[in-house]
């Protein structure tokens, strides 16, 4: 309270050189993070969240072009791995989802990230396509997060592909369901897993999926802005979608 402007001034500047701006922010549990950023480019980066630097990152092989994959490009970043059980023994990770092609149809590729040093774990091309990626709410136990894989048939394909993950994921089927939204069209479906794939090739983890039901909006009045949901672990699932309205509404006093 007694401190003049150039006090004042001292005193930030003291503090901006505080040893704290350099370390990470902690959460709650007293640990530091990294925010782990993946580029439309194919890059990955972790950015210390003390001072903004880069810590690491990481231009996937994956995602260069080479003759079996021409136009490779990146969906998005999902964890992979949070080891509270084995944080001693392994560090966390994530996945990367990338696309090896242009169209939807083109197949897909997993890459697995290490968090801590930027070193890829494993990457894996799929033989199927990617057109959305559900991560679930339940890991095995190696602290390996779940994941349907919906490939342009409307097919999910669980990820890991192991026992452990396959009896986790059969214990919890008939409590598992997802939605799809058109935004073109203004319709959003609710689907639900049915038995495996009836595929020529045998595959134990991909199953096919049914329509539960469908929200029609009349397009010439409102169109889907955005679509957001609740957290994975709440018992009952809500969506919310911004309409925008293409009428004006008159306040009369």
């Amino acid at each position: 309270m007694l401190a003049s402007p150039d006090d004042l001034a001292a005193i930030q500047g003291m503090r901006l050189k505080n040893s704290q701006k350099n370390k990470m922010t902690r959460d709650h549990n007293g640990f530091r993070k990294l925010i782990i950023v993946l580029t439309k480019a194919g890059k990955v980066l972790a950015l210390h969240t003390g001072d903004g630097r880069v810590v690491w990152s990481l231009l996937l092989h994956s995602l260069r072009t080479s003759e079996s994959c021409q136009n490779p490009s990146a969906l998005n970043l999902y964890q992979w791995q949070i080891p509270h059980h084995h944080a001693m023994d392994e560090n966390p990770s994530v996945l990367v989802v990338e696309r090896c092609g242009v169209n939807s149809d083109a197949p897909g590729v997993l890459s697995v990230i290490d968090s801590y040093t930027g070193k890829e774990r494993s990457s894996e091309k799929l033989a199927h396509s990617v057109v959305h990626i559900i991560p679930l709410p339940f890991t095995d136990s190696k602290e390996q997060r779940l994941h349907l894989i919906m490939d342009a048939n409307s097919r999910a394909h669980l990820y890991p592909r192991t026992q452990e993950s396959m009896n986790i994921f059969l214990h919890e089927i008939s409590n598992a369901y997802w939605y799809s939204v058109d935004t073109t069209r203004g319709i959003i479906r609710g689907h639900t897993y049915k038995s495996k794939c009836n595929l020529d090739v045998s595959d134990d983890y991909c199953f096919d999926t049914k329509e539960l039901w469908s929200i029609v909006l009349p397009i010439e009045s409102e169109k889907i802005a955005t679509i957001a949901t609740r957290k994975m672990n709440e018992v009952l699932l809500s969506i919310y979608f911004l309409l925008c309205y293409s009428f004006y509404i008159q306040i009369h006093i």
